[in-house]
């Protein structure tokens, strides 16, 4: 018998499981309304999120025919950050996985 974890690694639930995380995200990234209409507990999770500044900015330039720099340049910068804690998470489990043996073997 395959464990969950298994199929959720190498199989169609970690498909399954990446469009069920972008579809959770999208209304708290405020795709469909400003970030003002969110309850007060949520706006804070919804600004550490990237797209909400592009959306933001987005909003701001079909509304008030601007151009917002500092929502793009926000974006920019959470980006430049999650991906730095990402390399760094990743490095840091593939020198796990290498020490303990870990890796899985797949190949012909």
């Amino acid at each position: 018998m395959v464990s969950a974890g298994v199929v959720l690694r190498w199989g169609l639930g970690a498909e399954n499981f990446a469009w069920l995380v972008a579809f959770v995200l999208l209304p708290v990234c405020c795709v469909y309304y400003p970030v003002a209409t969110l309850p007060g507990w949520l706006q804070p999770v919804a600004l550490a999120l990237p797209p909400t500044y592009v959306f933001e900015g987005l909003r701001a330039l079909v509304v008030n025919h601007t151009f917002e720099a500092g929502y793009m340049l926000k974006a920019l910068l959470l980006n430049l950050v999650y991906f730095g804690l990402g390399a760094g998470a990743f490095a840091f489990f593939l020198r796990q996985a290498r020490a303990s043996g870990s890796l899985v073997q797949m190949g012909e």
